[in-house]
């Protein structure tokens, strides 16, 4: 199983920055939760793992070629509104094949999302939207999922459902949660604490 490792890692925003010289392995099946105060870096750093951002110092590689495209969901994560539900579905998974055994339709049923496959995804309430994320990132196939406030929105059930998939589909997988709220990360053996 391939293994992502961090060598030297840095990144600054004018002139400031908001972690450097980071050294870590992120290894299938132990989690990663990245916590630390607001402005420390914890997005950022999650977006450099999904090559969303460059870092401004160190490198990134893997140990062997790892599957599928990184998947992300952050709350600020933009989805196209003008979509349906199925049109999100089938383009998104179209593009990131899907882990076999599950149904984008029966998780979102599962997680309370009763929306019509015929309803534009701008209509959606911020909690609908965050499972909508939720689940188009934790069934692609990929080698490393990142999640960023994963909880954010969620009711008690909403955050319940998200637990309990995330333990079947993250098997095997490099995980990455950004977050200072334990239940959020509960899977997650390793800690990296950002000082900012």
């Amino acid at each position: 199983m391939p293994v992502l490792q961090l060598d030297s890692i840095g990144k600054q925003f004018g002139g400031h920055w908001l972690f450097r010289n980071l050294n870590l392995q992120i290894e299938p099946g132990n989690g990663l939760a990245i916590t630390g105060p607001n402005g420390s870096g914890k997005s950022t750093l999650l977006h450099c793992l999904a090559g969303l951002v460059r870092p401004d110092l160190g490198q990134m590689k893997w140990s062997e070629s790892p599957i599928g495209r990184p998947a992300m969901a952050s709350p600020g994560m933009e989805l196209p509104g003008e979509f349906t539900l199925k049109e999100l579905l089938d383009f998104h998974f179209t593009l990131n094949p899907m882990l076999g055994g599950y149904h984008p339709m029966e998780e979102l049923e599962a997680a309370g999302l009763r929306a019509k496959a015929s309803l534009q995804v701008q209509y959606y309430s911020a909690g609908m939207t965050q499972k909508l994320r939720l689940v188009l990132a934790l069934l692609s196939e990929s080698s490393l999922l990142l999640l960023d406030e994963p909880h954010s929105h969620l009711d008690a059930h909403g955050q319940n459902w998200f637990q309990n998939l995330l333990a079947k589909v993250s098997t095997g997988r490099c995980l990455v949660i950004a977050s200072n709220d334990s239940a959020e990360y509960s899977l997650c053996r390793k800690t990296l604490g950002l000082q900012g």
